[in-house]
């Protein structure tokens, strides 16, 4: 598909699983599907909703619409369909950008940045706004996004010691040891005074957001710039984590900008939280030899913020660093998003025994990973940006977590596991998902991000790039789910939810976004909704 193309494919599948401005009840006439005055082509739509998107224009009164058109005719008096449709705009400058950085890497072995910058092409499979970048121009995107081939420099400033908060793994004054090497780090700890800590800045931060959010500080010689430009980095598909010239160490930093419709900050209570939740996952793993042997943990307990506010404030999530480090065993890992990408399997991987078999074993072990967490009373955000994966002879060998900040849990289910609860810190009375007191809504983030967003957009690339059909892959899950099941001892209410219930939870993007907007914060707007149980059809 054109560029175009794919943000349409995306948008009116969209409106027609969320069943938007009559989009779920559209009538077929003549070979087109057609809703009021607006007609295209749709195709089956496999088991999670009656049709998808062809391909081919979009028609309003026989005129050919752009996505941003399209959304403009349709939610008129919707209150945010200005910023919806500017995204799909962006969306639209971007996806030739990324369209021409997958043509760039064909025939390149698919290693962990490669691998990024496929991801990013892809974006989070079937969101409508994902590859918008709410903030950034095209060019922007182009110097700080992953397509950039040439190294990052970073920006460096020195932060007074008693405004930070930190972690408890590596220590602050650790950071630019790691990041830049023994040598780099000693001459700008020399540029910096007693008492304050060096903390990396990504360079559109330091020039677009620092100045206005942290003025004060820097005027009143709290937070001090020491130098610009240093290090060599490269951007990932999250835009906010960049990669080290040690592949084992990531930076994670705040972007004062959107994509998903959520502000790319670092709050330090998330922070908190992340470090909270990986002891959590580790308490896991210790007990489980099983799922030892199917995942590891990346390291996320070296950070640093700034603490002089209120920690629900949003300010202090302009101005955080956070350090990953992988565990040996994931040299090579890739994120499981890149296997959403079409464009990876002619090009960029080999798979010896062929798709299906590829596909069975992906789904086997990533169901080990979700359900024996799930017998503990947790759950990783398991979309395919925060999970890797090694690959050993061209197969799913070992998942790596990454980004704990999301663990949710349910804790009745941890307290019979014998792990204590990770003491969240969650402001009173707000909306919050990470403590759940339905069992059942903790199996949905596994039904909606495991499976309709990471493994049904792998499914979906490799049945357009093999030519398979949609009905044989979900087969191929249901398969790996049953089996997986047999080895754990899970909650009967787990098998009842997953194989048996005709309908799961979904999650709805675009009508969020249309009625209430971009987040302030860090959180993704979404909503709740149901489809088709895939498993059984």
């Amino acid at each position: 598909m054109a560029p175009d193309e794919l943000v349409l494919a995306d948008l009116v599948d969209a409106l027609i699983q969320e069943r938007l401005f009559g989009f779920g009840d559209g009538v077929l006439e003549d070979g087109w599907y057609r809703v009021g005055q607006v007609r295209l082509r749709v195709r089956a739509g496999g088991a999670l909703q009656p049709h998808r998107f062809a391909g081919g224009p979009v028609l309003i009164a026989g005129r050919s619409v752009s996505p941003d058109e399209l959304i403009r005719h349709l939610a008129p008096d919707q209150p945010h369909v200005r910023q919806v449709a500017a995204d799909l705009r962006t969306a639209v400058a971007n996806a030739h950008l990324a369209c021409a950085a997958e043509r760039d890497l064909e025939g390149e072995a698919l290693d962990p940045l490669t691998a990024e910058r496929l991801s990013w092409a892809r974006n989070r499979p079937f969101h409508p706004t994902a590859r918008a970048v709410a903030g950034w121009s095209t060019e922007e995107l182009s110097t700080y996004g992953p397509t950039r081939r040439d190294p990052l420099g970073l920006d460096w400033i020195a932060v007074r010691a008693d405004h930070l908060r930190h972690g408890h793994g590596t220590p602050p004054d650790e950071l630019a040891r790691l990041l830049l090497g023994e040598a780099e780090a000693l001459r700008l700890t020399g540029e910096s005074p007693p008492g304050f800590v060096l903390l990396p800045v990504h360079p559109w931060q330091s020039r677009h957001v620092l100045p206005r959010e942290f003025a004060a500080e820097l005027d009143e010689g709290l937070i001090l710039p020491v130098a610009r430009g240093v290090g060599e980095f490269r951007p990932t598909a999250s835009l906010r984590t960049l990669a080290s010239p040690d592949p084992a160490i990531h930076v994670k930093l705040p972007l004062g900008v959107a994509t998903l419709g959520a502000t790319r900050l670092l709050p330090p209570r998330y922070l908190d939280n992340g470090e909270r939740a990986e002891l959590t996952l580790r308490a896991a793993l210790a007990r489980d030899p099983l799922l030892r042997s199917v995942v590891a943990v990346c390291d996320e307990r070296g950070w640093a913020g700034w603490g002089g506010d209120d920690e629900f404030a949003d300010r202090p999530g302009h101005l955080a660093a956070q350090l990953r480090r992988y565990p040996p065993q994931a040299r090579g890992a890739v994120p499981m998003a890149v296997f959403a990408s079409p464009r990876l399997y002619p090009h960029g991987i080999r798979l010896p025994g062929g798709p299906l078999p590829f596909f069975r074993r992906l789904c086997h072990r990533f169901c080990l990973l979700a359900l024996g967490f799930l017998r503990q009373g947790m759950l990783p955000e398991v979309h395919g940006q925060n999970v890797a994966v090694t690959l050993e002879q061209g197969m799913p060998a070992l998942f790596v977590l990454r980004d704990h900040d999301t663990v949710r849990v349910h804790p009745p289910w941890l307290a019979e596991a014998g792990i204590a609860d990770p003491g969240y810190r969650v402001r009173r009375g707000a909306r919050q998902s990470l403590r759940l007191d339905d069992p059942a809504e903790l199996v949905g983030y596994f039904q909606t991000l495991g499976v309709q967003v990471n493994l049904y957009g792998i499914a979906d690339a490799l049945a357009r790039s093999f030519g398979i059909a949609e009905r044989t892959l979900w087969k191929q899950l249901r398969a790996a789910l049953t089996e997986a099941m047999d080895l754990v001892s899970l909650p009967r209410q787990v098998s009842t939810l997953l194989l048996r219930e005709p309908t799961w939870p979904s999650r709805h993007v675009l009508g969020p976004l249309l009625r209430s907007g971009n987040s302030p914060g860090a959180s993704m707007p979404a909503a709740a909704g149901t489809v088709p149980n895939p498993l059984l059809c």
